[in-house]
This record gives structure tokens, C-alpha cells and sequence, in this order.
């Protein structure tokens, strides 16, 4: 099991925030997301066969960028 902390840019309202944190709770071995529109930041708790590359193209697909 795996946890990170994703800093992205453009994440403006607490609607935005919930689809975000509903669209990566849907992948397959996320385990846990809490997306925070007042930090702009991501915490996410996941398992194989998700990694930090496919969760990060998610967020990009979902129209914001992710800050390294």
C-alpha cells in the first residue's frame, strides 16, 4: 500500500474537488482520496495495480495540472 500527496493547480471550488476525488476514487486500487480544494492538493491511499503515473494522468484528463 501507497500514499501520496499530489500538489495541482487550477482546482478552484469544493464541486471541482468532489468530482476529482469521485473520478480517482473509481480507479481500480485506490483505497483511499481526500482532494482539497482550499490546498489544491490530492492525498491518496492506493495498491498495484494503480501507481502514482496512472493517478497523475487522471488528474491531468480531469483538467488540472499536477505540480511536481
Amino acid at each position: 500500500m501507497a500514499k501520496s500527496t499530489i500538489n495541482i493547480e487550477g482546482l478552484e471550488t469544493s464541486e471541482q474537488a468532489t468530482q476529482l476525488q469521485h473520478r480517482l476514487s473509481q480507479m481500480i486500487g485506490v483505497k483511499e482520496v481526500k482532494v482539497s480544494a482550499e490546498h489544491k492538493s490530492v492525498e491518496i491511499e492506493y495498491e498495484t495495480p494503480t501507481n502514482l503515473n496512472s493517478i497523475e494522468k487522471e488528474i491531468y484528463d480531469d483538467g488540472f495540472k499536477v505540480l511536481n
